[in-house]
């Protein structure tokens, strides 16, 4: 909805329309249902708001008037308590406060109804300098380039210590990682599949990448497959919980 639309559905409610303009305004309601959702959802919010505003009002009044009754009995002060009349400032006020809680809930139903993707999901524990039978030098350079997400210079290098070392479990991680972040799905997937049969204690870590590759490659039902085989005790479970909620 534009902001023209608010204020059409305030100038509405409070009768402010020409008769041609009401006409209009009912037959738009009539063939546009989301002009006519939006409006019913702004009606509701503004009766809402209206009785918080007045409700408010009327104890600030409630107050002001045993303040004033006080002061002609003790004081001999003869007072006059009035309730706050609605203005243009409260109307525009509600308005406002009713426009942001309908984005609210349009952005929340985006949230909660939009599919999930990659990148909401590939948060990557920082990588460490492990032991192994290749270079030190190259495994230094290789976990700075990871942690700064320099992929592409950390997959060259992973695959150059994986040469010298190739049944390092954490290294073919971070390998199979860099591959998926660099879109080469099919090396990053065998990399995954080994760990994911072999016995070390990363089967479950690389069950969820397996399944976030999937998921990159717009691949649902194996995203889901996978995602139900990551056990409880694994790190990744809530989060391996928190996407199969979403693409069920």
């Amino acid at each position: 909805m534009e902001e023209q639309d608010y204020i059409l559905f305030d100038s509405y409610i409070n009768e402010e329309l020409s008769a041609e303009d009401t006409l209009d305004f009912e037959n738009r309601l009539e063939n546009d249902s989301a002009f006519k959702n939006s409006f019913n959802t702004y009606k509701e919010l503004s009766i809402f708001l209206e009785n918080k505003f007045e409700n408010e009002a009327k104890t600030d009044a409630f107050k002001k008037n045993l303040e004033n009754i006080s002061n002609t009995h003790f004081n001999k002060a003869e007072t006059i308590a009035e309730a706050p009349k609605k203005s243009k400032v409260f109307r525009y006020a509600k308005l406002a406060m009713a426009a942001s809680v309908v984005l609210f809930i349009g952005i929340f139903a985006f949230n909660q109804f939009s599919t999930p993707t990659y990148s909401d999901f590939n948060t990557h524990e920082p990588m460490t300098t492990v032991r192994g039978e290749g270079s030190v030098k190259d495994l230094i350079q290789a976990t700075k380039a990871f942690n700064n997400k320099e992929y592409e210079k950390a997959n060259a290098l992973l695959k150059t210590v994986l040469e010298n070392d190739p049944d390092n479990s954490e290294l073919q991680l971070y390998y199979a990682i860099t591959n998926i972040e660099l879109d080469n799905f099919k090396i990053a997937d065998a990399e995954l599949n080994k760990l994911i049969n072999g016995t070390s204690a990363y089967k479950d870590r690389a069950l969820w990448y397996s399944a976030l590759s999937r998921l990159k490659q717009k691949n649902i039902d194996a995203t889901i497959v996978l995602l139900k085989q990551v056990s409880e005790e694994a790190d990744d479970y809530k989060e391996a919980q928190k996407l199969l909620d979403k693409l069920e």
